[in-house]
């Protein structure tokens, strides 16, 4: 066994991937001998390369946060949604159209085919949108909002260079940020239901690059998420900072360190809270978050005027090198 995993470490991280899934079986019954099950994930789904759009749905409805987006459908928005000649997918903002103040400007949200009840989820981005009046965000969510749950893992807004990792969930739902939780980031609510009145959740905001220009900078990175019965934790690595392990496709969360942001099954009952969960990453516009905070990002104008400048949307785009769904063997 050890021989195979020296011979698995040492391969790049998609042909490790391809390996170790039609090998897991024989991992987990070697783990399970040896007690080391904790530290060993099996690769579920890959979204990655030529094939990224194949497994997710356009939504082409009215945004339900209200923002100046025409969400587009699949055939609509070639020049919107497509992988670049690196291999990477990329969506984006209409940065080419006249649209008047207040006007609704082309832009994508997608979500995936496949639905979750837990996993080691890894995204690797070079770029996530920012600009004036942009909100843009890589999430998950459960059906009948807010009762199936949300995790916004990494969303921000206007020209913003800290990501907020934030969870709401339905009025039932018994879920805080509890004295159990250890964590880097600095919380900005507690209280995670979501309802009339009141749709802030609970958020955690990560350390200053994590989003906007100096994330794009830097190269980007990689947001990763452990959703298991006993914890959500969130975890943000710079591009020359990727722990060596996830690089080599064998992701250990135990080396990790402490987590950006992390909610506990001692204050948060995470098994009923979130359920069936589907991953979304669209960019709006305005909106209720970035129309809000518009006028405090010390923009001219207003954020209905923004709409009409196609420039302010040069940087609203999202590019997705992978992203990654690990399950516990």
């Amino acid at each position: 066994m050890h021989s195979l995993l020296l011979i698995l470490a040492a391969l790049p991280l998609t042909s490790f991937a391809l390996v170790i899934n039609d090998f897991r079986y024989e991992l987990e019954a070697s783990a399970n001998e040896n007690g080391t099950t904790s530290n060993m994930y099996w690769l579920q789904d890959t979204y990655e390369g030529a094939s990224f759009f194949d497994e997710w749905d356009f939504f082409s409805g009215p945004d339900p946060t209200h923002g100046n987006v025409a969400y587009q459908t699949k055939e609509n928005s070639q020049d919107l949604a497509y992988v670049d000649g690196d291999g990477s997918a990329v969506l984006r903002v209409d940065n080419k159209s006249s649209v008047p103040p207040g006007g609704q400007r082309r832009s994508v949200r997608i979500s995936s085919k496949a639905s979750y009840n837990g996993g080691l989820f890894i995204g690797d981005f070079s770029e996530f949108a920012y600009g004036p009046s942009v909100w843009p965000a890589f999430w998950a969510v459960g059906p009948s909002w807010p009762q199936g749950g949300e995790v916004d893992i990494i969303e921000h807004v206007n020209n913003d260079q800290s990501n907020q990792i934030t969870l709401h969930t339905g009025s039932e739902a018994v879920c805080k940020i509890g004295p159990g939780a250890n964590f880097d980031g600095n919380v900005l609510g507690n209280d995670c239901r979501s309802g009339a009145g009141s749709n802030n959740g609970c958020g955690i905001k990560a350390f200053d690059g994590s989003a906007g220009s100096p994330f794009n900078a830097g190269g980007g990175g990689v947001v990763v998420t452990l959703w298991d019965e006993t914890e959500l934790s969130f975890w943000m690595f710079a591009r020359d900072k990727i722990p060596q392990d996830i690089l080599d496709g064998s992701p250990d969360p135990g080396s990790w360190g402490t987590p950006i942001a992390s909610w506990t099954n001692q204050s948060c009952d995470i098994q009923n809270a979130f359920r069936d969960m589907q991953l979304v990453i669209n960019i709006t516009i305005c909106g209720d978050w970035a129309g809000a905070a518009y006028d405090s990002g010390g923009f001219p104008g207003t954020c209905a005027d923004a709409v009409a400048d196609p420039s302010n949307y040069d940087n609203a785009l999202i590019r997705v090198n992978s992203i990654l769904v690990y399950q516990k063997c």
